[in-house]
């Protein structure tokens, strides 16, 4: 560029020696400042080398030729008022030759610096390249340096530490102090705080200021250490610091050391809740006049208000020792056609909750499964639960009422003989007297009895038991205690006897509402969950069994009375679910809070969580001090898992008669349980893993039900078996087949059975070997056995409402049929060995199995044939010669498709005549005495199909053996 600004310069010399230079350059600019001078305005960055001008600066000259007209350079001139005192970083250069057009730039080897000065302001002038050469007038250049980046923000300190304390929170815990070397305000300044930290209950402001978002919990936490940052406008982060929080305990009134969680396991026995409780008091002048702590136990969420539901209310009654003469008026909808309609919960076949609406579902209970009259003496009872209406409580004359169970006119009349309802508050019971004697019928009798109890609406539930022995007792027990009346809580309504009406024609018991029989509607509809609504007259319950229906086995216990100090007092509710112990003395509470006890009695109880809390009230100078109630729970767990083991004969093959007279189908049947350990569980995971495709599935489980680990030990002294089904596949037709049950034997046991085409089912809680005994004198009876083909009985058990399910055992039936060709005797001489293979024992659906018996005889029945009929012995003898040829021409031995193990053993089918008795056996003969069964039915050995022996097809054949004695079948012989 100055080599051309030279040459211009020559040129213009030369040219000026000829042509005259008269006009000034001049520079355009947009805007004047007050003086008339041109101000061009430039702005760039520190790290920049060229400014970027607002206007383009350009110069000009009037002169028409030569250099006068060109434009040269342009020169930065000094002010002559105030000289700098720098060096100026700017220079001015045309930006093309020829152009006019000047270029700000930075001057090389210079740097700019927005922190040192961000602003500056000179004067230039242009040259023409005239000669001599003329400038023009100064024009003002005003350039702004934009700051860059550079720095990021450095905090003060490198970490700080705070000290904060507990259950408040803070607006300034600390100031946080950063710097920025950046000069600019964008640049220069902090635009945020970011806490690096995850989940921190804290916050930075703009400004620096730490604070907390929620008060500290020193058992939570002691300290906090935060990782902070801080970032300019440019985005630059700061290195991280290190805040160190430390939270300062206060004093709190409290339980201290008790845990949050106990581990419980079944057969635990009594299990220590807090061991090492504390209770701490702040205020040092604190001398306690009384301190009471109540520890409470939640059971309501399991089961009926606690963890009861081991066995159905049926096998519950049975096993407290209920009279056996009590009605369930609500039996499951599998034993009674009338629930079926009732909603039910979610709960196990044999123990489900009934729900009513209050508005549609009533159920009427059959005549013939409960007469309606009570008489003097009986017992109602029922597991209830119940809350207000919607919209909650209402004065008890506008409650509605809801009728739990209902006894009232068929027809005609809306008289109500006998009720149970709620209605508000109150539980309400009527009894109407009907059949008293005439002079007594205008005699005001008690008829209504009415408890005021909160329990019926706390939406809990709750056994309530009615017992009557009118007119002089009647009683209710509330969860199995006698509830303590007195003119607060109870009274009675007398009202008139009933009179015998010609309207009325019959009753009708209803439950979950009062049936108009002058409407024919129902009425008072109740709404809420019914469950065990039993009725037993005649008597009432003992108290013992009413208690024990509501008994529970797990509960808190307390075993430190021997330690006690005088003064202090502890008592437990009726369930022991909450003890209560009151003392003055801080270290005798505290002593006798670690002695309280959880215990559950259930062998295998339900695992879950029973929550546990703790609330604690103190008093000092007449002034009651807060103390925070303390939560925790017991997490009982799952226990060892109780396996049930059915085995036996899985098949029995028989001759078809033995079908007509009976057949004990499971005489062998081995009921027993184990407890199954996580290894055994897994083994049996992997054995199943590895079954055969089409193996026999009763040969698996012989396989898995071997002898027990000694991690299986039985447990038959624990388990009840509360179910049995047999189970016929296909579905059994009744008009030709039935199963027979031995009712004496049920009854005896108090067990209970219906009856369908599909089987049998037996329930009620027992012992397995009372159930055993029972299942193996279950008979198969057949009228029409010659059609007889694919039966399957399936036998399955379950026990604690099916939380434990036995395997299935299927016994498959077979049934032997003989074909008998009436021709045969006549072509025997002709063709013997055709006529024995004409003798043909079939099984239906298998291929047939040719049979040739042998026949031999002894000398003394030849003899004592010869003196009878000697046309007779010579036919015999005939006969048997014909026979013993054909078994020794041939014997065929057939395989059986289904399991190729089992064959026929001809050999050992042996025919043995006495010819003393004078009679002649024929092999279609149903009716010879060696057949019946006249054994005791409850002898646990098979009494007809055990002389037979099983049918195995892992027997080998057995050798024919001549009997000594009485000449008679050898069952010992008879290979199938």
């Amino acid at each position: 560029m100055r080599s051309v600004v030279a040459m211009l310069t020559i040129v213009s010399s030369a040219l000026a020696m000829s042509e005259p230079n008269a006009h000034r350059p001049h520079i355009t600019g947009q805007q004047l400042n007050s003086n008339g001078r041109p101000v061009i305005h430039g702005i760039i960055r520190e790290d920049e080398t060229e400014v970027t001008l607002q206007h383009p600066l350009v110069a000009t000259d009037s002169d028409d030729v030569g250099g006068a007209s060109f434009i040269c350079g342009f020169a930065v001139k000094e002010s002559k008022k105030r000289p700098r005192k720098f060096d100026l970083p700017f220079e001015v250069q045309l930006k093309e030759e020829g152009s006019g057009e000047g270029v700000v730039r930075v001057k090389e080897g210079m740097k700019l610096d927005f922190e040192k000065r961000s602003h500056y302001r000179f004067y230039i002038v242009a040259e023409d390249c005239g000669s001599p050469a003329k400038q023009s007038e100064r024009a003002v250049v005003l350039i702004k340096v934009k700051d860059v980046d550079e720095f990021a923000p450095r905090f003060e300190n490198s970490s700080y530490l705070v000290e904060v304390e507990e259950g408040k929170i803070f607006t300034d815990l600390l100031q946080l102090r950063v710097v920025d070397l950046d000069g600019s305000d964008a640049y220069g300044q902090v635009a945020g705080f970011e806490i690096l930290t995850p989940d921190v209950p804290f916050f930075v402001t703009k400004a620096g200021i730490l604070q907390n978002t929620e008060a500290l919990d020193y058992k939570l936490h002691h300290n906090y250490i935060l990782r902070i940052v801080a970032y300019d406008g440019g985005q630059r982060r700061s290195k991280p610091i290190f805040v160190n929080i430390l939270v300062k305990g206060q004093c709190r009134s409290g339980w201290h050391n008790v845990p949050t969680a106990v581990s419980y396991m079944a057969g635990q026995g009594q299990k220590r809740l807090a061991d090492s409780a504390q209770l701490h008091l702040c205020d040092k002048n604190c001398d306690p006049e009384e301190v009471k702590v109540k520890v409470t136990l939640t059971t309501k969420h399991i089961g009926k208000g606690c963890d009861r539901d081991t066995y159905s209310i049926t096998s519950q009654r049975k096993l407290c020792g209920a009279s056996g003469d009590s009605v369930d008026l609500l039996p499951s909808p599998w034993q009674a056609e009338w629930t079926k309609t009732l909603p039910t919960d979610d709960g196990h076949l044999m123990d489900q909750i009934f729900s009513f609406d209050g508005q549609h579902n009533a159920v009427e209970v059959p005549a013939g499964h409960f007469d309606h009259k009570l008489g003097q003496h009986f017992t109602i009872s029922t597991w209830m639960k119940h809350d207000f209406p919607e919209g909650g409580p209402v004065k008890s004359h506008n409650a509605p009422k809801e009728h739990i169970v209902c006894m009232s006119d068929g027809e005609g009349m809306n008289r109500h003989h006998y009720a149970l309802w709620v209605h508000g508050e109150k539980l309400v019971f009527l009894l109407r007297q009907e059949d008293v004697q005439a002079e007594d019928m205008d005699k005001y009798k008690p008829a209504e009895f009415r408890w005021h109890i909160p329990q019926v609406n706390d939406n809990q539930w709750h056994h309530y038991a009615i017992s009557v022995d009118f007119p002089n007792n009647i009683r209710l027990y509330l969860d199995g205690n006698l509830l303590l009346t007195d003119d607060s809580n109870y009274e009675e309504i007398d009202d008139w006897p009933l009179h015998k009406s010609n309207h009325v024609h019959s009753t009708k018991l209803v439950v979950g509402a009062c049936w108009q029989g002058k409407t024919n509607q129902f009425k008072d509809y109740f709404r809420g969950y019914l469950a065990g609504l039993a009725m037993l007259k005649g008597k009432t319950e003992s108290e013992r069994v009413i208690k024990c229906l509501h008994n529970c086995k797990e509960n808190l216990d307390f075993r430190g009375l021997a330690d006690m100090s005088a003064g202090t007092v502890v008592s437990f509710n009726g369930d022991m679910t909450e003890f209560t112990v009151t003392g003055s003395q801080v270290s005798e509470v505290e002593k006798i809070v670690r002695e309280v006890t959880y215990v559950n009695a259930r062998s295998f109880p339900t695992p879950g969580r029973r929550n546990l809390r703790i609330d604690t009230s103190v008093t000092c100078n007449g002034q009651q001090l807060v103390v925070p109630p303390v939560d925790s729970y017991v997490m009982v767990k799952e226990p060892p898992k109780a396996v049930i083991h059915i085995n036996g004969a899985a098949n029995l093959t028989r001759l078809v008669y033995e079908f007509e007279l009976g057949l004990r189908i499971f005489h062998d049947v081995h009921i027993f349980s184990t407890m199954e350990s996580p290894a055994a569980e897994e083994e049996e995971e992997a054995y199943d893993d590895d079954k055969v495709e089409g193996a026999d599935t009763t040969q698996q489980h012989a396989v898995k039900t071997g002898p027990l680990s000694s991690e299986e030990s039985a447990t038959k002294s624990e388990l009840l078996v509360d179910m049995c089904t047999v189970l016929a596949e296909p579905p059994l037709d009744l008009f030709v087949e039935h199963l027979s049950l031995p009712t004496s034997l049920l009854e005896n046991r108090h067990l209970e059975w219906s009856e369908t085409n599909d089987g049998v089912v037996i329930s009620n809680a027992d012992k397995i070997e009372n159930y055993e005994k029972v299942i193996r004198n279950i008979h198969y009876y057949h009228n029409k056995p010659s059609k007889l083909s694919n039966r399957t009985l399936t036998l399955s058990c379950s026990s604690q409402n099916g939380r434990f399910i036995s395997n299935k055992f299927v016994v498959r039936l077979v049934a032997l049929h003989e074909v008998h060709n009436s021709e045969s005797y006549a072509h025997a001489q002709a063709n013997p060995a055709a006529h024995v293979q004409q003798s043909l024992l079939t099984v239906p659906g298998m291929q047939s199995v040719h049979a040739s018996a042998a026949s031999s005889t002894s000398n003394f029945g030849m003899a004592a044939i010869i003196v009878v009929c000697v046309g007779f012995l010579l036919f015999m003898i005939i006969l048997g010669v014909v026979r013993i040829r054909a078994a020794h021409r041939r014997t065929q031995v057939v395989h059986v498709e289904e399991k190729q193990e089992m064959e026929w053993d001809n050999s050992a089918l042996n025919i043995i005549v006495n010819p003393v008795e004078q009679e002649i056996f024929e092999y279609e003969d149903n009716t010879q005495p060696g057949f019946h069964d006249d054994s005791d039915t409850d002898d646990d050995e098979s009494s007809m199909q055990g002389d037979y022996g099983e049918s195995s097809e892992d027997e080998a054949p057995v050798p024919a053996k001549a009997p000594n004695g009485d000449l008679e079948w050898d069952h010992s012989n008879l290979g199938f």
